[in-house]
């Protein structure tokens, strides 16, 4: 058994954000290997500053040290080009004092729970390399996005990489990757949440293309827009769900759809995801990097494709690596090409008028994740390499 710290101050707890659902299914997944497990996460408003949820202890810590602070940072994977001054002055903020705040706060926590190895989220910003230093124990850095701190990477004995455009330049040697996971337990299909999500939004008797998640430049939530507009006259009653949280600009050109196509749900609790997801008939990825900060790096690891898959839907998904990798073409589900919603039309039409072929991409897909991307077989792989630091860093 080893004892873990968890480091990451920019991501709240529970939250319906990937981001979230990523640490506390990958925390939960090594307590029931037998790990003991302590998260440092974001505190919001009245939430409690320590709680025990699913075995694993939760710390929250305020962005602003001693109380909330509200800021428009580049948080969760803003574009960069779109910061002013205010926003790259928190950002300053939150890669200095914030990240040694919290690095201290972690190093007293790795002491006085005798934890043995330190894992930091690659935007803590260093905060999980300064618990290292302070404390003597080695540091693994998982690097889900392309913002992490210089010093996170010369310190940490491992990384783990889902990206490999995102690993630091002299790190390639002792970066090892991986891919993602989904619970097997809340995302499956259920036919009674379909039925009762569909009946309550008004959804019967519709073909449904859903998507979840937040929509950020580089998610291409405005190409499945753009797509809709293609498929009003060749496919009728085609309906959108697209679930999570909406810009203003998101939510102008959904409403601007002259028949009503799209519902906004909004954001909803993250074990009700799989309910509206269950809903829908068909559900898209359609990430698109051309024209974002993440042109040049990437994506993460698309946890949504893999919710998708596991309650049994068709899913279409742009052609990254990293969708690719989760996704065969016409086997486990259909891919276009990033930036192209008129392919995404296409692929959106084949799938609405063949029912069949969307059973099929459905079952295939179950099958594939069950096998492959379950949490518990992600935290062995990952389990194994904290024991290896561990055990390296005692020699």
């Amino acid at each position: 058994m080893l004892g873990v710290c968890y480091v990451a101050p920019d991501i709240p707890i529970p939250n319906p954000r990937g981001a979230s659902t990523h640490v506390f299914e990958l925390a939960r997944a090594l307590g029931q290997l037998g790990d003991e497990v302590h998260v440092v996460c974001r505190r919001e408003g009245s939430q409690k500053s320590e709680e025990k949820i699913s075995g694993v202890s939760f710390h929250r810590v305020y962005r602003g040290v001693v109380g909330p602070l509200s800021g428009k940072g580049n948080l969760a994977g803003a574009d960069t080009e779109t910061q002013g001054v205010q926003a790259r002055a928190y950002n300053l903020y939150l890669q200095s004092f914030n990240a040694l705040f919290v690095g201290v706060f972690a190093s007293k926590l790795a002491r006085d729970h005798r934890l043995q190895v330190i894992i930091e989220r690659e935007t803590a910003f260093g905060a999980g390399a300064v618990a290292s230093l302070i404390s003597h124990r080695p540091m693994v850095l998982e690097l889900i996005g392309p913002r992490y701190s210089k010093l996170s990477a010369a310190v940490c004995s491992r990384v783990l990489a889902y990206n490999e455009k995102m690993v630091p330049r002299g790190t390639m040697g002792k970066t090892v990757f991986v891919k993602a996971a989904v619970n097997l337990d809340l995302f499956k299909p259920d036919p009674i949440a379909r039925s009762s999500v569909r009946k309550r939004l008004g959804l019967e008797g519709s073909t449904v293309v859903g998507y979840v998640g937040t929509a950020q430049s580089w998610h291409g939530i405005e190409d499945l827009i753009s797509a809709s507009r293609k498929l009003r006259e060749s496919v009728l009653g085609l309906k959108y769900l697209l679930v999570g949280p909406m810009p203003a600009k998101v939510r102008a050109l959904a409403g601007s759809d002259p028949d009503a196509a799209f519902i906004l749900a909004g954001t909803v609790p993250y074990p009700e995801v799989a309910d509206y997801i269950n809903a829908c008939d068909i559900m898209v990825a359609p990430y698109n990097i051309l024209k974002s900060s993440r042109r040049a790096k990437g994506i993460g690891s698309p946890l949504k494709v893999l919710e998708y898959m596991a309650c049994g839907k068709a899913v279409i998904g742009s052609d990254l690596p990293q969708v690719a990798d989760i996704i065969d073409d016409r086997e486990t589900g259909l891919l276009f090409t990033q930036g192209n919603p008129d392919l995404l039309a296409d692929r959106i039409e084949e799938l609405s008028r063949d029912g069949a072929l969307r059973e099929s991409l459905g079952s295939r897909a179950i099958e594939k994740v069950r096998r492959e991307f379950s949490w518990l077989s992600f935290a062995r792989r990952v389990n194994s390499e904290l024991i290896n630091c561990v055990n390296t860093h005692a020699s």
